[in-house]
């Protein structure tokens, strides 16, 4: 397998070559700018127009248009995938290891609870100037102002059981009034998340193409390479969308790719973000400095590499 890295502005990620590139049908996500990844080149392709094409190890297939070759073809060995950390790779097992982290803090499961829905006035409407009821959904819990309406846009494209319930919806998510006194659309997305594996798979490509991969591509293109960062990063970006400006504001290190101390600038970040959340307005974000006590926990630990067993909010991640 070769190491690969995505070019483009965004890629798609196919679930099998298509047979044409304005072909929408195996579209499993996208990845960003920066995502790294390891794959073999497919060959036999029919169509020589369509360009080379590389296959990841969980069957994703990616147009060798958007992507650039990195190094060698990475030796498969035969070891699980967590024994080759020299050089901190984020294998599939780390990455499945932040994810149960997160799925914790989210909803108190490793595997993510996908019929979970809160209602939580944490929506900062810009009219009014208040704080508004939201509907807040799935493993990785997106909110209604933010990608709830792409999530079941694409529940619906893939013809889910409940699909004709929820299509009439797709157009009022994210606008005012919030569907949280819909209690017939709750129900339904709660039902589609207990019941049905295409609203798994939804979800999973959903916080995988918005979340995941925008907090891999900070991750990467601000040199960091470490598992336990890229925890600290993906972490926030599920809970505050981003790695917020004002934050950053708040301690002087830079970032690896300019020089600084990875370890630092990680260590720093904890420290300000937990500050911050620990004297915030909001009792509702108050309460969630557990999750920064679990990445402090983690230094304490020297659990850079993610391999020892993390307490997350009072569950053994192993």
């Amino acid at each position: 397998m070769s190491r690969c890295i995505v070019t483009a502005s965004k890629l798609n990620r196919r679930k099998s070559v298509p047979a044409s590139l304005s072909d929408k049908t195996n579209i499993a996500g996208t990845v960003t700018k920066g995502f790294t990844f390891d794959a073999n080149e497919v060959t036999g392709v029919r169509d020589t127009n369509l360009g080379k094409w590389y296959r990841d190890k969980d069957s994703f297939y990616y147009w060798g248009g958007g992507i650039a070759i990195l190094d060698e073809p990475v030796v498969n060995d035969g070891l699980a995938d967590n024994t080759a950390m020299d050089s901190f790779t984020i294998t599939p097992l780390i990455k499945r290891k932040i994810e149960q982290v997160i799925n914790v803090f989210e909803t108190g499961s490793a595997e993510g609870n996908y019929s979970a829905l809160v209602k939580y006035a944490d929506y900062s409407d810009p009219e009014t100037k208040t704080k508004i009821v939201q509907v807040t959904f799935g493993r990785s819990q997106t909110t209604e102002f933010g990608n709830l309406r792409a999530l079941v846009q694409d529940y619906v494209v893939h013809n889910g059981t409940f699909a004709d319930q929820l299509m009439p919806y797709i157009d009022r998510i994210g606008k005012k009034p919030s569907l949280a006194t819909d209690l017939v659309f709750c129900q339904v997305l709660k039902d589609a998340g207990k019941t049905d594996p295409i609203m798994k798979t939804s979800q999973d490509s959903l916080f995988d193409s918005k979340y995941y991969q925008p907090a891999h591509s900070w991750f990467s293109v601000n040199g960091f390479s470490l598992p336990l960062s890229l925890l600290v990063i993906y972490d926030s970006y599920i809970h505050s969308g981003s790695i917020p400006a004002f934050l950053r504001k708040r301690f002087s290190t830079a970032v690896p790719s300019s020089g600084g101390s990875e370890q630092e600038w990680i260590g720093n970040y904890i420290n300000t973000r937990h500050d911050w959340l620990a004297n915030h307005s909001s009792d509702l974000l108050r309460k969630t400095v557990y999750r920064t006590e679990c990445f402090k926990a983690q230094i304490k630990n020297d659990n850079w590499d993610l391999l020892k067993t993390i307490n997350a909010h009072g569950k053994n991640i192993s």
